[in-house]
């Protein structure tokens, strides 16, 4: 995967800041493309080979931009391993089914490839594939993987204030 980074160079010009991989990848076939902390601005000063470091689910005053690789049961077992989760977001999963997780963001998710379920509270399920476009609000939810071929998602993750 190819990562581009545009920005400006001291005249103003439109320039590509970087043209690479991306700087930092979460877990097999996951990468974090971007993210952002605080107030935004435009030139944007970040340095476009070290993104500001976030947590993984951005919080209030962040954003992020990642690729995000679901694996089939065939690779993972039936179910999660609580102990595979790192401390700092296992707390947004649910103990008693660790596929289902609430973040206190909004999400612009697209369906790269694979089939899943986007499972919602009470059973609500729809079926996503390819193409799929979702807006994921601050909802309890889980991907849960049809087939044996992993569900990939792109997705902006907005760090947002639970009310």
């Amino acid at each position: 995967m190819k990562l581009l980074i545009t920005g400006h160079d001291a005249k103003g010009t439109s320039v590509f800041s970087h043209a690479g991989a991306p700087p930092r990848s979460s877990s097999p076939g996951s990468f974090e493309l971007w993210s952002t902390k605080g107030p935004l601005s435009v030139p944007d000063p970040t340095a476009p080979e070290a993104p500001a470091e976030i947590g993984y689910f951005a919080v209030d005053g962040e954003s992020s931009f990642k690729v995000v690789r679901v694996p089939p049961e065939s690779e993972r077992g039936p179910s999660i391993d609580p102990t595979t989760l790192p401390p700092e977001i296992a707390h947004y999963f649910d103990p008693n089914d660790l596929e289902m997780h609430t973040t206190d963001t909004i999400d612009y998710v697209v369906v790269a490839s694979g089939r899943a379920e986007l499972e919602l509270d009470g059973g609500r399920k729809e079926i996503v594939e390819a193409g799929d476009c979702i807006v994921q609000r601050g909802t309890r939810h889980a991907w849960r993987v049809l087939g044996d071929e992993a569900l990939v998602l792109i997705a902006t993750m907005i760090g947002a204030r639970r009310t």
